[in-house]
């Protein structure tokens, strides 16, 4: 990973991990801060926007977990279901658990940019992590961590399925910076059928890097490292992608976390 706002309303991703570009142009993304329980009603009353605007971050000083009162997101926390009015996503919050099932012909590649997401800005270093339930057997099929600036700048880790340069079932990290996208790892790279998975990006500085592991008792692995130019302001949070058959995520523990301080005498 050497070598990612918010989609307040607006036209969301540009990139994805499926595959060639569908030859229809997604509509304009459609953001919001959607009630947790009810997709389907919550997706027809998110109005579009103009333009993509990053919102004011927080620094991430304690754990924090994604929470919903009276079933809207709260702290934050932004629902973004770009083709919510024609293909909404359902999904639903319940006991800290995020699900959704992910319809068909929902991607970041391409002219593709409607892959659903919850997402939060955060200022600074941080980490964020989170159990994916997840089993894709499709190409594509991905779901996972995002790190978000804008349309063209952005870092995916995923449990997946397919994709570019390396398929197969496993994890994989790709990256958009402005005109270039490339696949970091691949699913060949890092091979696995697990169907849970926990996965967690860490910032430190300009520096993201990715791990994974398949339970809570085992050592964190890397996956790569990437250098980034991002901003210090980012949005974080969980997507789903999907151009093969209808899929259904779990994601739980979805949290963020302080960075370490360093030791100096290490």
């Amino acid at each position: 990973m050497k070598d990612f706002c918010l989609l307040i309303v607006s036209t969301a991703f540009l990139v994805g991990c499926s595959g060639p570009p569908p030859l229809n142009k997604a509509s304009e993304p459609k953001v919001s801060t959607v009630p947790a329980a009810n997709s389907q009603s919550a997706a027809s009353a998110i109005t579009p926007a103009a333009v993509e605007t990053m919102p004011e971050g927080q620094n991430i000083v304690r754990p924090e977990t994604v929470t919903a009162v009276d079933k809207r997101f709260e702290d934050g926390w932004l629902w973004v279901d770009p083709d919510g009015q024609n293909n909404p996503t359902p999904f639903e919050f319940k006991q800290g658990k995020f699900a959704m099932r992910i319809p068909t012909s929902k991607d970041l590649y391409g002219e593709n940019r409607t892959a659903p997401r919850l997402v939060k800005a955060v200022n600074g270093d941080f980490q964020i992590e989170a159990r994916v339930n997840f089993d894709p057997v499709e190409d594509y099929q991905g779901a996972g961590l995002l790190i978000y600036v804008d349309r063209i700048n952005y870092l995916r880790l995923e449990r997946s399925f397919g994709g570019l340069r390396e398929g197969g079932s496993g994890i994989r990290l790709d990256v958009r910076k402005q005109d270039q996208y490339e696949s970091l790892t691949t699913p060949g790279e890092v091979p696995t059928t697990a169907k849970s998975v926990e996965l967690r990006i860490s910032r430190r500085g300009n520096v993201f890097t990715a791990y994974w592991r398949q339970n809570e008792n085992a050592e964190w692995r890397e996956v790569e490292e990437y250098i980034s130019t991002f901003p210090e302001t980012v949005l974080a949070g969980v997507i789903g992608c999907n151009t093969a058959t209808e899929i259904a995520v779990e994601f739980s523990n979805i949290r963020f976390l302080p960075q370490p301080v360093k030791n100096p005498l290490k």
